[in-house]
């Protein structure tokens, strides 16, 4: 497949406006280039209600925005949420409007979580912020108007990364139980020498390159060996045994879609039940522009998987 023309434009109005790679730039200018990419994301679309609130984490606070579907039939999940941004970039608000039309597709009560980020707090300081994360929020989902007892994690690129982490840490800690875990072009394996033939197609020129990858995972990590811990790099842990069923959307024009896929394939030989979706001719950003025709195909996905994981919704106590 080539590149969709919607992708192939959006790289075409980067180019007018001469958005330098994310390598070549330092963390600052980076967070600014990344919150720029929500001029591109359209209008916001209205839900039910949006709430602030807030997790303890492992040195303080953690903000989590909260947003209610706009009136849904079906299951009303709680789903936690964690941004992408090569954990170094990203925050809630670059992910608002693409949350805001992913709760209203699918029904599901979504929790944006704001983590640390690199390289102010590095490996595995994000991690286990998401650990927290998703421990203090298992027991809220009716609090927040979700279907109690239900538990989501997800996330986008390094967010995904998080998630996938994150649901190794509740197996390995004995909680808490998560139902499923959606993973979209999760960056899931160090780039450094990296053996698959995506990172080799789409190196350069398609927005996320090998070099912004091998920069990110520079200033993720304290050390370089710390990429070969399972917290840091999921696809590299030896047992994937017990996980939580996945959903793995991957981008074909995107170096990390062959680790995302093979991921998925480890979750199958390990027993876990693990459907994994390519978009054709997608960018790895897809899911951060609500509009483009890979992104609602995406949200088709998600709201199926969790219409077909968590069936009809349970009656409330009243």
């Amino acid at each position: 497949m080539s590149l969709h023309p919607e992708a192939a434009a959006f790289l075409d109005r980067l180019a007018e406006q001469r958005m330098p790679p994310f390598h070549q730039v330092g963390v600052p200018t980076a967070r600014e280039l990344m919150s720029g990419l929500r001029q591109a994301q359209g209008p916001a679309e209205p839900v039910q209600s949006i709430t602030e609130t807030y997790v303890p984490g492992p040195a303080g606070l953690l903000p989590v925005r909260v947003y209610q579907p706009a009136r849904h039939p079906g299951p009303r999940p709680l789903l936690v949420f964690f941004h992408g941004g090569g954990w170094i970039a990203g925050d809630v608000e670059l992910v608002d409007r693409p949350l805001r039309s992913l709760a209203n597709a699918t029904g599901a009560v979504v929790a944006s979580v704001e983590y640390r980020r690199a390289p102010e707090t590095r490996f595995p300081g994000p991690a286990e912020d998401a650990y927290a994360a998703i421990s203090a929020l298992a027991g809220r989902a009716e609090e927040l108007g979700a279907d109690d007892g239900t538990l989501v994690v997800a996330g986008e690129s390094a967010g995904g990364n998080l998630a996938a982490a994150a649901c190794l840490m509740a197996r390995d800690r004995g909680g808490p139980h998560i139902d499923l875990q959606i993973l979209i072009c999760p960056s899931l394996a160090p780039a450094e020498n990296s053996p698959f033939d995506s990172y080799r197609q789409y190196a350069s020129d398609y927005l996320n390159t090998r070099a912004t990858m091998l920069h990110f995972w520079d200033l993720y990590l304290p050390s370089p060996n710390e990429a070969a811990h399972p917290y840091a790099s999921p696809l590299l842990a030896t047992d994937h045994t017990l996980l939580p069923p996945a959903l793995i959307l991957t981008a074909e024009c995107d170096p990390l879609r062959d680790e995302a896929e093979e991921y998925g394939r480890r979750l199958q030989a390990d027993g876990v039940s693990a459907a994994i979706r390519r978009l054709d001719g997608a960018l790895h950003v897809f899911f951060l522009l609500p509009g483009l025709t890979a992104a609602r195909h995406a949200r088709d996905h998600i709201a199926h998987t969790l219409r077909g994981h968590f069936g009809t919704p349970r009656p409330r106590a009243r």
